[in-house]
């Protein structure tokens, strides 16, 4: 419970901004289509129309930055919530100008 508590302060601490940006999703050797819809240094809101359950690890890659290591936090009606599992440095850095907004 100590564990969700902490990841939920940790997520509200961080500055999220409203996007729409084209996404991929990799699961193994799979590629699919995303939409995200909500960015922070250490997450996102996408739309994948692809049911990953809970802790599924993928990565994500938003326009033409980096693939990102992620983790499903959650999913409802199609969409998911992911964390990043690189720190927020790293991740500001792989987003660049748009990451200096997120800080």
């Amino acid at each position: 419970m100590v564990d969700k508590i902490e990841r939920e302060f940790q997520r509200r601490r961080s500055n999220r901004q409203n996007v729409l940006l084209k996404s991929s999703v990799d699961v193994g050797s799979y590629n699919f289509e995303a939409t995200a819809y909500d960015l922070s240094l250490r997450g996102a809101k996408i739309k994948l129309n692809l049911p990953l359950e809970r802790g599924a690890d993928f990565y994500i890659k938003l326009k033409d930055l980096s693939q990102i290591p992620s983790k499903v936090s959650w999913a409802k009606n199609g969409f998911m919530g992911l964390e990043f599992t690189y720190p927020p440095e790293k991740v500001r850095k792989i987003f660049g100008t748009l990451g200096d907004r997120l800080e």
